[in-house]
């Protein structure tokens, strides 16, 4: 007589299941409790970060916070090169955008006199540098300027792409000409190469507390430095 013997399983079929289901579970548990840290640790790492102003292509100023507040883009770094230059160099006995007859602003112990549009060009240089710089720019200046028998401007042919130096702050090089016109001698004109490389660095940008409450001359303080940057040095460039 054969005896039959039953194999019987350590546990039921239904609580195998009920097994591999409390696995899986805890797995799911522990990815969500990762994933949940990983977007705490963004988080934390986004609210660290400062509300600053960065500009767009085009030169409008927004408020954001993804970017570093001593980033800039390259264009930006260009046109204020550009604007610093045009500014300084373009000359008429006329305040820009007015028929009213710029007089100048006097700088320097000497008191000699600059346009008015190159003093606010002297608001994107670095202070004590502006210091300096404004001196010999006035050495530049002509008086016959103020009596209108004398016209200047720049033809910028060449800007190059910032270099940058090391975070936040850049070099470009630029190839201009300056055009003087002595307009009381039937217009002739001067050309004088003005090939220099300009070092630029990032700094806060500032707004006007007043707004559109501000004088016209606090309003285009604030303009000119909208940019956040400043020109700390600026010397020769001889193209190769």
């Amino acid at each position: 007589m054969k005896i039959q013997r039953f194999q019987t399983p350590l546990l039921p079929e239904s609580k195998n299941l009920l097994a591999l289901c409390f696995v899986a579970l805890t797995g799911f548990n522990a990815l969500i409790f990762i994933l949940i840290l990983f977007v705490s640790f963004r988080i934390n790492t986004l609210a660290d970060k400062k509300t600053t102003f960065v500009q767009l292509v085009n030169g409008e100023t927004l408020v954001v916070s993804e970017r570093d507040r001593y980033w800039r883009y390259p264009s930006v770094i260009q046109n204020t090169v550009k604007t610093w230059t045009e500014l300084t160099f373009n000359w008429d006995n006329k305040i820009p955008g007015t028929n009213e007859t710029d007089n100048g602003v006097r700088v320097g112990k000497a008191g000699k006199r600059i346009p008015t549009s190159a003093y606010f060009a002297s608001l994107l240089l670095e202070p004590k540098f502006a210091e300096a710089a404004l001196s010999e720019i006035a050495e530049l200046v002509p008086s016959s300027l103020f009596s209108g028998q004398l016209r200047s401007t720049v033809i910028i042919s060449y800007l190059s792409e910032p270099r940058e130096i090391r975070f936040g702050e850049w070099e470009v090089d630029m190839v201009a000409t300056r055009l003087l016109v002595d307009r009381t001698s039937g217009g002739t004109d001067e050309r004088i190469p003005f090939n220099r490389t300009l070092r630029l660095k990032a700094v806060e940008i500032q707004q006007s507390p007043l707004g559109q409450n501000a004088s016209a001359f606090e309003q285009k303080v604030y303009e000119v430095r909208s940019s956040g940057l400043e020109i700390t040095r600026i010397t020769e460039f001889i193209p190769k």
